[in-house]
């Protein structure tokens, strides 16, 4: 992986690390507005990630989540102070070190629960740093400091194990898949999107577990009102697909929200009598008016993408909230070889409104066959 970004300043590394074969292991979610709360393996996490600056005061544990089966961290490395981190090191330091830490918290002797932050208890062990490293400070990646190591400031590369596992060396003890999410936040609209899916993550997964089915990803639809030449992939309330009353919503980019303001209450009120919207709601006037039907409590709506639905679609926070509620549809007519990844194209956009017009036109002509 060749990660390409300005190695001075202050840069945002969003981190997603998955348990091994998705176990639910690491926390217990209770209810929408609560936390996870950790379990023992899942508070090693917790007290490493609340160590970081101490370790190397370059690093700030910015946002983070402890879900049962992964785990999401921000961290805000400042390479100003230290130019030569290397985040692909460090992630990799950090799950043999969390490993090193659940295999002495679950290794039988050692006291079950891991206190919330850890304490200047570090066991010696024999080992020695890699050749060549002796002299110098230690760095992410280096093994494990050679006895005689107590009585300084620690430093990431040291093996730090809870109070009362001291005197032997942990079990290995493979917890994470070694294949993890890196990226990284260029602008403050991104950083506050990361901030914002990490927050509502547990939610999100309290929605999913209670409502599968307005989650499941429906492939190949056939519907009279979806045109017959294209493969139609859906999540959320398909029954909206039988409704009368769908109409377009189209806001050109050229205006504001606000000079958009007459259109959006209309879209609101004809939503408040029972009608269903249908747009991209891409350009800033539309998303204005989807913030607003989100505000009101009997408003449906059906989204449609200007490219595919992946094959594994994850949904949005704010989206996901409105599939929970049954009163959302994210439907897509474009092919897997077409996707965002690369931005969305105009011509994209242009077809997208080209269908929902002539889906909008075809249920309503339906109604009055």
């Amino acid at each position: 992986m060749n990660l390409k970004f300005a190695h001075h300043g202050l840069q945002f590394f969003f981190i997603t690390l998955c348990v091994e074969g998705r176990k639910k292991i690491l926390s217990h979610i209770v209810d929408e507005k609560s936390r996870p709360i950790p379990t023992p393996l899942g508070e090693c996490v917790v007290a490493l990630w609340r160590y970081l600056h101490t370790l190397n005061p370059a690093l700030t544990a910015s946002n983070s989540v402890i879900m049962p089966d992964h785990v999401h961290l921000l961290l805000i490395v400042n390479f100003d102070r230290d130019p030569a981190f290397r985040p692909l090191v460090f992630i990799h330091w950090f799950m043999e070190e969390t490993e090193r830490m659940m295999a002495a918290t679950d290794g039988g002797s050692a006291p079950a629960p891991l206190p919330s932050s850890i304490r200047n208890d570090f066991h010696p062990s024999a080992e020695a740093l890699p050749a060549g490293a002796r002299g110098r400070q230690p760095k992410i990646g280096d093994e494990i400091l050679p006895a005689g190591a107590r009585g300084r400031q620690p430093q990431i590369g040291d093996e730090i194990l809870p109070a009362g596992a001291r005197g032997r060396q942990p079990p290995s003890f493979a917890i994470w898949s070694r294949s993890f999410w890196l990226d990284l936040s260029f602008s403050s609209r991104q950083l506050k999107a990361i901030r914002r899916y990490i927050r509502l993550n547990p939610a999100r997964a309290l929605w999913k577990m209670r409502h599968p089915d307005r989650f499941q990803r429906h492939a190949n639809i056939r519907h009279p009102i979806l045109a017959a030449n294209r493969n139609w992939d859906a999540i959320g309330n398909l029954t909206l697909l039988g409704s009368p009353l769908l109409f377009p919503v189209r806001l050109t980019r050229k205006k504001t929200p606000e000079e958009h303001a007459a259109s959006i209450d209309k879209i609101v009120e004809k939503a408040r009598r029972g009608m269903i919207p249908v747009s991209g709601f891409l350009s800033p006037g539309e998303k204005e008016a989807l913030r607003r039907l989100k505000e009101e409590p009997h408003a449906r709506f059906i989204k449609m993408r200007p490219c595919a639905l992946p094959p594994h679609y994850d949904p949005s926070a704010e989206d996901s909230r409105e599939l929970a509620a049954d009163r959302l549809l994210i439907i897509s007519g474009f092919p897997q070889s077409v996707t965002d990844a690369g931005g969305i194209f105009r011509a994209n956009c242009l077809l997208m409104n080209d269908l929902i017009t002539e889906m909008c036109d075809k249920a309503q002509t339906a109604a009055f066959a």
